[in-house]
């Protein structure tokens, strides 16, 4: 038979264990509450960083889309500027460094579909060729305005206006100098384009030259007979 100090003793440990017990469950509550709240608060930044984030991404791809747009109006002004005007060689300059920003901001924002790959070759006729591989450009560009970007403004050239070569002739570029080599008594700079029957020259000069994703052209300068044509091929 249990006594009454036993029987009294056990009551106050269990009461004991009790308050025990719901001290710490309350004591548990309680961290639960706060670590609640702070993840409400964190989910909370987590949508406001998201809205930032996609207003970013919008503004961003907004700059973009109206930075190619002024590098295409840009490129269009260069490749119908008459070469001896002040506008001409600042839109040339202002062209060449635009466009290295640009592919800069592409790489970064994943825009790469909006550029063309290309190789450019050339030929200085003593033997040295310097090719310029994994260049890009921009879609809609000639050969002239490639060139003129790829080779950083290193280019000399003269405009001659629609007409100038007979009726319904476009107006174009005569290239005497590329990439810091002019032309001689003897020798010219003629452009070419890689197809698949290999090296042709190009009819209608550079300017003429469409340039796709993918496009291989090279500049030489040589000797050429009396019809102008080149003694030589890239």
């Amino acid at each position: 038979m249990v006594s009454k100090g036993a029987f009294y003793g056990a009551v106050v440990v269990l009461v004991a264990l009790l308050l025990f017990t719901s001290s710490a469950a309350l004591i548990y509550y309680n961290q639960y509450q706060q670590k609640a709240s702070q993840n409400e608060s964190y989910v909370s930044e987590l949508d406001s960083a998201l809205s930032r984030y996609r207003e970013l991404a919008t503004a961003y791809n907004s700059s973009l889309t109206d930075y190619n747009r002024t590098l295409s109006q840009l490129a269009t002004a260069v490749a119908n500027l008459n070469t001896t005007t002040p506008a001409y060689g600042n839109a040339s300059a202002a062209l060449a460094s635009l466009w290295a920003s640009y592919e800069k901001l592409a790489d970064f924002g994943g825009r790469r579909a909006l550029v063309y790959e290309v190789r450019m070759m050339v030929d200085f006729g003593n033997g040295t060729r310097r090719w310029y591989n994994d260049s890009s450009v921009q879609p809609g560009w000639s050969g002239y305005v490639a060139t003129l970007v790829l080779l950083d403004g290193r280019l000399q050239a003269a405009w001659y206006p629609a007409g100038y070569f007979g009726p319904d002739t476009p107006g174009e570029h005569f290239v005497s100098g590329v990439d810091g080599v002019s032309q001689t008594a003897t020798e010219s700079w003629f452009v070419w384009q890689f197809g698949s029957g290999g090296w042709a020259q190009l009819p209608t000069g550079a300017d003429g030259m469409e340039v796709v994703n993918g496009t291989t052209f090279a500049w030489t300068l040589c000797g050429y007979d009396q019809n102008f044509n080149p003694t030589c091929t890239p």
